[in-house]
């Protein structure tokens, strides 16, 4: 199969046969390895440095099967539980456990399906922060053309690269949250732009409220909020969180905020966090009809 950096050109029907290597270097790491007699620290700094590091280029690109990602921890979870000379050991806990940090009687070892997902949320992030970016360009181009990457549908006949980064949509969804600068880009009911506060037309009090931008609540003028308008439009609580929204003096755009880091910015760290804290499967955060497409 040709490939490019390590990366499959194609990857077909058989997914777990293009990313094969992956396993194989992982299986190679471990046999140079299993001659020597490794303490448990030993094996965990090999672990964390070495064997989950080997599938991070390819998980960046696309999505794991996640049975192929099973596969990939079982290896591990081998290694980590067997005697010296490569002899088998006594497994004393589901490898689910070994995910949860030390300070949770865990090893914080990586769940290979949520690190997956949490990779491919950062090109997820490019698409909406970057939109000029080529890649950015093209995959509009060809799949949501009119619409941004948040609203977008999976279609039919994508490629394998499109479904693994709409895949991420899900947990983009969860930490993203609008600044709000001018107020333009911003959708009232159907956008985050208030922390904590997801669906906005349950906290209406207009049975059928019509949707436009959050400029409507701002008096550009004075640069304060409609205090009237947004009194008559949302119930107390919720006009209060509005309330406790800066205004800048000077008008600028908004901007999309990863909510989750103080600094505004994604990282894949607070992503995997984001997704640990979660019970449900990493692949069915984007809980949309189409996603049984896959």
């Amino acid at each position: 199969m040709d490939k490019y950096l390590g990366l499959p050109n194609v990857v077909g029907r058989h997914k777990k046969e293009a990313f094969q290597n992956l396993k194989d270097k992982i299986h190679y790491r471990i046999g140079g390895w299993n001659t020597r007699l490794l303490s448990q620290g030993g094996k965990e700094v090999l672990i964390k440095s070495m064997i989950q590091a080997i599938p991070t280029n390819a998980m960046s690109c696309f999505l794991l099967p996640k049975s192929f990602c099973e596969e990939l921890e079982n290896i591990v979870a081998k290694f980590w539980w067997q005697k010296g000379h490569g002899r088998k050991g006594i497994y004393w806990c589901q490898w689910k456990y070994m995910y949860r940090s030390k300070e949770e009687g865990g090893l914080s070892f990586r769940s290979m399906a949520k690190f997956n997902v949490s990779l491919l949320a950062k090109q997820g992030w490019r698409l909406l922060t970057n939109p000029k970016s080529l890649v950015a360009r093209v995959l509009k181009a060809k799949y949501f053309p009119n619409r941004d990457f948040l609203n977008s549908r999976l279609g039919n006949n994508s490629s394998y690269t499109w479904k693994s980064i709409w895949a991420s949509k899900g947990i983009l969804e969860k930490g993203i949250c609008w600044k709000v600068g001018r107020g333009t880009k911003i959708s009232v009911f159907n956008d985050v732009w208030i922390l904590g506060v997801k669906n906005l037309i349950l906290a209406s009090l207009v049975n059928e409220p019509s949707d436009y931008r959050v400029a409507k609540l701002i008096d550009a003028n004075n640069r304060n909020w409609k205090k009237e308008l947004i009194d008559a439009t949302f119930r107390e609580e919720i006009a209060e969180k509005i309330y406790r929204i800066p205004l800048a003096r000077e008008a600028h755009d908004d901007v999309l905020v990863w909510s989750v880091e103080l600094s505004g910015e994604f990282t894949v760290r607070s992503a995997y966090k984001l997704l640990q804290n979660s019970e449900e499967d990493p692949r069915a955060c984007a809980l949309q009809p189409d996603y049984k497409k896959f």
